[in-house]
């Protein structure tokens, strides 16, 4: 067919060329076979075409140009896409696989597209989600999870349908390190196909033997992935050198003392409690505050934490800790009970809505705020219903651009940039607000070493306080002065000693 001959591996391409429908190049004459039982990693900067290349191998993006073979045979061109049999795929965002109404039925939905029976699906599902440390998450909603937990559901309803070829994209990003302990156990345990996207090298390398790299939709090298990592000019020059990352160890001891900037009321054991003496209260203070879900589940459980003016403030735990609701009730979009303090003044439930003006938030998701057509319209959004002058609203803007590194993108489309330009972008719109306090949840997941550093840069240079959920324990301890450990919704450790931070490593688990 085509004049192209059969490939005994288990899938390859020659010469594939895919254009999106604006015209964008997005994979360019590749050619690359992949033989049955091989590990492969699919590595690059981010917009190199690594997803775009797995989409097409996996028949979620029709073939236009060049030929795919699957078991061997050439597979027919469609114009539509059509996804090949028995191949599973774990997309970078979690929420495309998780659609029913709780964990189970997302696990067992494909089980039951396969013909097997209730006892079989039950049997199965259990022991995927037992598998990923989600058994107990079986009935709850997809959509309560953190982000952490909904990518082992996902990756527990793949696993589930037993794929012989297994496609995953970014499996380790926003995962805790525990967690992607567990990930990488179960990857080695399986005995299929396996091809990885991740920009976590040394994830990679513990699951890889052969590294596959892109640039600008090429492939550039195709080599042992140990000839890859000793040769740092080669992960230099595609954006791949994670050397700038430095270690420590021992894990913290647990501390249950907290600490408030200003004392409204009497504690019983004072030796758990701390007056901190400011002068000038804090952007923001909470003080035994907790949350819980509608459906009663407890969220957050007696937090006290306050962030003072250009504070650096680094927030960890585990998957599932409180993190993002946290953030999300420092914004005011949740509330919960206990005392919220503004500049020293309680901040009524009616009027925390308003802190928008004056708390900025990136999300984890960029598509969760990236809706307008332009680059220039996407930075001037929230100046435009803070009712500013448009003299103003452009000097933000551009001001804003600059302090990202995407000056000159303003008519650029936001959908159409990289994963690291979105979360630039992203964060652009939130400094033209100007904000007193600056949240960025999980802001390095997904991106490559190079997008790392050049965000580095930029939050290094952020003059307001910002507090950074993460955990890239790196970041931590470059950006922050300050840490605050959260476990199953409890703060059990805030810390600024220089101490503190060089007892934790990317190894710590919570305990």
């Amino acid at each position: 067919m085509d004049g192209y001959e059969q490939h005994s591996g288990h899938i390859a391409c020659e010469n594939l060329r895919f254009c999106y429908p604006d015209g964008a190049l997005a994979i360019e004459k590749a050619t690359i076979a992949i033989n049955h039982h091989e590990r492969v990693a699919l590595v690059g900067r981010n917009g190199s075409g690594k997803s775009t290349l797995m989409r097409l191998l996996s028949g979620l993006l029709p073939c236009q140009d060049g030929a795919i073979f699957y078991r061997g045979a050439i597979v027919a061109k469609k114009n539509t896409p059509t996804p090949l049999a028995g191949m599973g795929i774990l997309f970078q965002d979690p929420d495309d696989h998780l659609f029913c109404n709780t964990v189970f039925e997302d696990v067992v939905f494909g089980l039951f597209n396969q013909g097997k029976s209730a006892e079989e699906c039950r049997i199965i599902a259990m022991r995927q989600l037992t598998a990923v440390g989600l058994a107990d998450k079986a009935d709850m909603p997809p959509h309560v999870l953190s982000h952490g937990q909904k990518k082992r559901a996902a990756l527990a309803a793949v696993l589930a349908m037993a794929p012989e070829l297994l496609l995953l994209d970014e499996p380790a990003a926003g995962l805790d390190p525990s967690q992607i302990e567990a990930i990488a156990a179960i990857l080695a345990e399986y005995s299929g196909t396996l091809i990885v996207i991740d920009h976590d090298l040394p994830f990679l390398a513990r699951l890889c033997c052969r590294a596959v790299v892109l640039a600008d939709g090429r492939i550039r090298h195709d080599m042992d992935m140990a000839e890859l990592m000793r040769h740092p000019h080669n992960l230099r020059e595609h954006g791949l050198d994670f050397t700038f990352r430095l270690t420590a160890d021992q894990p913290p001891e647990r501390d249950k003392r907290h600490r408030h900037y200003q004392p409204r009321h009497d504690h019983s054991n004072g030796l758990a409690h701390q007056n901190c003496q400011v002068e000038v209260p804090p952007i923001i203070e909470l003080q035994h505050f907790s949350y819980h879900y509608p459906d009663g589940t407890r969220a957050l459980f007696d937090i006290n934490l306050g962030v003072q003016a250009g504070e650096k403030v680094a927030l960890i735990g585990e998957n599932g800790a409180g993190k993002s609701t946290l953030a999300a009730c420092l914004l005011g979009l949740r509330l919960g009970n206990g005392q919220y303090f503004h500049h020293g003044q309680e901040a009524r439930p009616q009027n925390r809505r308003d802190l928008w003006r004056r708390v900025g938030m990136v999300f984890q998701d960029n598509a969760d705020q990236l809706f307008c057509p332009s680059c220039r319209e996407e930075v001037a959004f929230g100046p435009r219903w803070m009712r500013l002058a448009q003299d103003e609203i452009s000097r933000r803007v551009a001001v804003a651009l600059a302090a990202v590194g995407l000056s000159g993108y303003e008519e650029r489309v936001p959908l159409h940039l990289s994963g690291g330009e979105r979360k630039r972008l992203a964060i652009a719109s939130a400094l033209a607000m100007e904000p007193e306090l600056l949240i960025l949840d999980e802001p390095t997941a997904g991106l490559d070493p190079a997008g790392q550093e050049i965000l580095l840069r930029i939050l290094e240079n952020i003059r307001a306080a910002f507090l950074l959920i993460t955990h890239d324990l790196f970041f931590a301890r470059r950006l922050c002065s300050r840490a605050v450990l959260l476990h199953h919704g409890e703060i059990i450790r805030d810390d600024t000693s220089a101490d503190f931070f060089n007892k934790i490593d990317n190894s710590y688990i919570l305990s």
